[in-house]
């Protein structure tokens, strides 16, 4: 995943350069979904997240199994063709559900990709509505603390942002919840390392099968501390 970065005016309470920087150049900003990601929406629109993650967690289990049969420098270039290969299944996948979609013409790629861009800005409001995502000067309110030492906690990743439905960055308001430990959070949100906003705030909010069913959330409210930590180091693995 390639990284940008933006040079802009400094810090200021508008939450602009550095923690943009910050957020865009370590690779918080949100990424497309993968064709695998995208195949998983599609056919199975109404499904719960529950139902996805233990598709997620048995192909985890069976990457790393591949992985541990080959010698570890012949990895990269088994993961590369692993990736090539789901992508070609997955597209002819896409292409076979948008066939039989409720829609009668071919919806081809551009348009899925609107479909689904235009449904995370309306998750990404609702979120923002019922306070589940806060912006920058809210959480910094919360938390008491400078734009300063927000762009340095983005940086060591141990927070990381999300863009909101008008491309404003907005923060998980779990961080500032006095019902978590937030150096437990910052410590997972640092296991999850360069992953996009998009991916560590899926992981955190979504159950798990290895959780029993629960999201890392619930489990941490649990005390189930190590299997979290553990999920979060096979979620940044895949």
């Amino acid at each position: 995943m390639s990284n940008t970065s933006n040079t802009r005016s400094p810090v200021s309470d508008g939450d602009t350069s550095t923690i943009d920087e910050a957020a865009t150049g370590s690779g918080h900003a949100s990424a497309a979904p993968s064709l695998a990601r995208q195949l998983a929406n599609a056919l199975a629109p109404n499904a719960t997240g529950l139902r996805f993650n233990i598709a997620q967690d048995t192909f985890q289990e069976a990457y790393a199994s591949l992985l541990d049969a080959v010698p570890r420098d012949d990895r990269p270039a088994l993961l590369a063709q692993m990736r090539r290969d789901l992508d070609i299944v997955a597209e002819r996948e896409l292409n076979r559900a948008s066939d039989i979609g409720a829609h009668a013409g071919h919806i081809n790629t551009r348009q899925f990709m609107r479909g689904l861009e235009e449904q995370e800005r309306q998750q990404r409001q609702k979120d923002l509505a019922s306070h589940s995502l806060l912006s920058g000067p809210e959480l910094r309110a919360r938390l008491e603390v400078t734009p300063q030492a927000l762009s340095a906690a983005l940086k060591a990743r141990r927070l990381f942002a999300l863009r909101g439905a008008s491309g404003e960055y907005v923060y998980p308001a779990f961080f500032a919840d006095p019902r978590h430990d937030r150096h437990i959070l910052e410590k997972i949100s640092k296991i999850l390392g360069d992953l996009p906003g998009t991916a560590k705030w899926d992981f955190f909010i979504a159950p798990r099968l290895s959780l029993g069913g629960k999201s890392p959330l619930e489990a941490l409210a649990k005390g189930k501390l190590d299997a979290v930590m553990a999920a979060a180091r096979a979620y940044a693995d895949e």
